[in-house]
């Protein structure tokens, strides 16, 4: 049996091997001056052109054609702006979205590792909106949910340019995308992590209509070294008050929406625990959740399985009230 301090090293490893599996060097994740993010914008195009998106997960058998927009800002400030790839179905709309939420221990990552899930959900008919958003150690918690939160409005403000029918949209993510799209889930505007909302966003809520978590982390009593300290600021020995505030589990009322959570039953990364209290705790204050464990996958190999997107994308259908052949 490991040691404690054994299992602390191993897990700290485990978040360096995700962070590094899924960045991608080519993707811009912060754009942080003017000139950069026009060099962005000269790679990607501008927001009215668009790419014809073809995928081997939807070749056959898909319901809608769609379009990708790649490098599309959402988030500009004096100090940085945020970007996002918009998969749009085509037709006229309007269509149930669903923002799309990167992993990587809230340090790394790319909207880029949501490709194979957004061609599901596009092909499903839902506008899928992946971002990228702030990362530690240079942007501390709660940065990550002010970015997602604020995307949400966003994507409220755009519907009728992205085709989005403001009332039908949900939120997923997966690992630390997971534990953002929880939050997204969880809080609301009492929780004071909204972050500064510009004028223009301000008539938009960031409530969502249902939430899928893939091997999130939704509580942290299971840290026990300084692998979160980059994020969080500090060990939870020192300061417990920070883990309680980033923790989705802290938050649950019974007027949450809908959630399913999905968790590899082999995960050595994220504890299934982490998300099975979560998935408890909602349904002991009267929430709606759902949960299915991925039997004998683990943290990695859960992401990579994308057959389990057509129960996700069930179930969001069930949740939004969603008609088909919109």
């Amino acid at each position: 049996m490991l040691s404690q301090s054994s299992s602390n090293w191993l897990f700290t490893i485990a978040l360096a091997v995700l962070a590094g599996q899924m960045t991608f060097a080519s993707e811009p994740i912060l754009v942080t001056d003017d000139q950069t993010a026009q060099q962005a914008q000269v790679k990607s195009g501008s927001e009215t052109q668009s790419e014809s998106v073809d995928s081997p997960d939807s070749a056959t058998n898909r319901e809608y054609e769609y379009k990708k927009f790649t490098n599309i800002r959402y988030v500009k400030t004096d100090n940085y702006s945020l970007l996002c790839d918009i998969y749009q179905p085509e037709g006229n709309g309007p269509f149930p979205a669903v923002l799309a939420i990167h992993g990587g221990a809230w340090r790394h990552g790319s909207k880029l590792q949501m490709l194979r899930h957004a061609w599901k959900m596009a092909s499903a008919g839902y506008v899928v909106v992946a971002i990228n958003y702030r990362h530690a150690p240079q942007y501390k918690f709660p940065a990550q949910v002010h970015d997602s939160k604020m995307a949400v409005r966003w994507m409220r403000q755009k519907k009728d340019k992205l085709k989005i029918n403001p009332d039908q949209i949900a939120v997923f993510g997966y690992s630390a995308g997971g534990h953002l799209s929880a939050m997204l889930g969880t809080t609301d505007s009492k929780d004071n992590l909204e972050g500064t909302i510009p004028e223009e966003l301000k008539p938009h809520s960031s409530r969502v209509g249902c939430v899928v978590v893939g091997g999130g982390p939704c509580e942290f009593s299971w840290i026990k070294s300084n692998a979160l300290k980059d994020w969080l600021g500090d060990n939870q020995t020192d300061n417990p008050e920070i883990y309680l505030k980033a923790a989705p589990v802290s938050y649950a009322t019974a007027d949450d929406p809908p959630f399913l959570f999905f968790h590899g039953s082999d995960d050595k990364v994220v504890p299934p625990a982490s998300s099975e209290k979560l998935h408890q705790r909602l349904l002991a204050v009267g929430a709606s959740s759902s949960y299915r464990s991925v039997e004998n996958k683990g943290h990695f190999a859960t992401f990579s399985d994308t057959t389990w997107m057509d129960e996700a994308i069930k179930f969001m259908d069930e949740s939004l009230n969603r008609k088909h052949h919109d």
